[in-house]
């Protein structure tokens, strides 16, 4: 089998492991659309703040709704053997990774970031704005599954895993929500965006590149 059919392989697993559990999924994105139907109700129908704080609202949703799937990331997979059987089977295991971190997104990052359209009626928030926060929010979100499957496995079989997973992830999207700020800001002010993107996606390469390995090492360490 070679490198890509393998890859291919545990793709279409992750997902057909995803398929048999539907309502841990839909959960991230409920709280999701949750947060951004409530959040105008709590304010009042002040456009103009509502507009404003739109970005923020959204990141922070993105966030924390990412954040309630991420100790599940490995979980599954550490419970029922398959881990270990990634480890001896004599696949490079980082491809393993490489698709985990992969469907994680493409099951819990897009569609997150696809919900975020209901910013524009529900917060008043302008749609050429709302086009440059979908592009940081799918960087965002690549990034924080990049460096939550770090956490996520350095933390396997903990208790109190998921409180110590924010402790850890969010002080890294410190940056990234910086540039992230100020491409909002530019778009929304008719300024172009392009130096804070161009940072942000640096951020998000680097992340996605390096994360994985960091995360396959911190699973031989769980496995050992």
């Amino acid at each position: 089998m070679s490198y890509f059919q393998y890859f291919s392989h545990s793709l279409k697993r992750d997902f057909q492991v995803a398929a048999t559990q539907k309502h841990e999924f839909g959960l991230p994105l409920i709280f999701f659309v949750l947060v951004v139907v409530l959040v105008p109700l709590s304010i009042g129908p002040e456009a103009n703040l509502l507009s404003r704080i739109a970005p923020a609202i959204g990141w922070i949703a993105v966030i924390l709704s990412i954040l309630i799937a991420l100790p599940r990331m490995f979980s599954e997979e550490f419970d029922n053997g398959w881990l270990e059987q990634v480890f001896i089977s004599g696949h490079p295991s980082i491809l393993s990774v490489l698709s985990r971190v992969l469907s994680f997104w493409l099951l819990y990052g897009l569609p997150l970031v696809l919900a975020s359209i209901l910013l524009v009626p529900f917060l008043q928030l302008a749609l050429s704005t709302w086009w440059v926060l979908a592009q940081t929010l799918v960087l965002g979100s690549l990034l924080m599954t990049a460096l939550g499957s770090i956490a996520s496995a350095m933390l396997l079989g903990s208790r109190k895993g998921s409180g110590i997973l924010a402790l850890l992830v969010i002080p890294l999207l410190i940056p990234a929500l910086i540039f992230a700020s100020a491409a909002v800001d530019a778009a929304a002010q008719g300024i172009p965006a392009q130096g804070p993107m161009l940072m942000l996606t640096g951020l998000a390469v680097l992340g996605i590149t390096l994360a994985p390995i960091a995360t396959e090492h911190s699973l031989k360490l769980v496995m050992s």
